[in-house]
């Protein structure tokens, strides 16, 4: 099975040690530094997605972000056959990401979808005056995909990996708080915008 399948993995802030290390029994994988191209995310996908179809031979493709981590779940979506399989991730806000759908942080696609859907494969959709998204890579490509007859399918698991701030626990707490990203940054804003000495 392993070998009818070619593993991308798209890599922008480094392969992190876990999927590395998971990837090396697949006998077709490539790793893509995608920092070498200073292009959105769909641009990239679209690179992956024409490379496969031209100049690769396997039956399928799987793609996935440089911040996976594969679990025993991630098994089950390995295995999974179909036109596309998505494999269930959270995302930062602690949701699952686009599960009536797929989400591109892992999926396998079989190379009949890449060739028969026209590109591009991936775009951002956004709002007539361009001020607010309406469709992100992950659901454009599932719309026309869809559109041209394929199905999509759930299988198994992947692990969602973030950057995380471990701050120490606080008087009288035993485990250390867990601060993503996103409040870090939201912490700093609130700082800078109280007055000087104030509260």
């Amino acid at each position: 099975m392993l070998a009818d399948i070619q593993l991308v993995i798209l890599e922008g802030r480094g392969c992190n040690r876990f999927l590395r290390s998971w990837a090396a029994r697949f006998p077709n994988r490539r790793i893509l530094n995608v920092s070498d191209f200073p292009d959105h995310v769909a641009a990239h996908r679209n690179r992956v997605f024409k490379w496969f179809r031209d100049e690769c031979t396997a039956k399928w493709l799987i793609m996935m972000d440089d911040d996976v981590v594969p679990i025993a779940a991630t098994d089950a979506f390995v295995q999974a056959e179909g036109d596309i399989i998505g494999a269930k991730a959270i995302a930062k806000t602690g949701s699952e990401m686009h599960p009536h759908a797929f989400s591109m942080t892992a999926v396998k696609v079989h190379r009949r979808v890449i060739e028969a859907v026209t590109p591009p494969w991936f775009a951002f959709m956004f709002t007539p005056d361009g001020v607010m998204q309406e469709l992100c890579e992950c659901l454009y490509f599932h719309k026309k995909a869809t559109e041209a007859g394929f199905r999509t399918t759930q299988a198994g698991a992947v692990g969602h990996r973030f950057m995380v701030t471990v701050v120490p626990p606080g008087e009288g707490e035993t485990r250390p708080q867990l601060l993503f990203d996103d409040e870090v940054n939201e912490g700093l804003r609130s700082a800078r915008s109280k007055p000087a000495g104030g509260t």
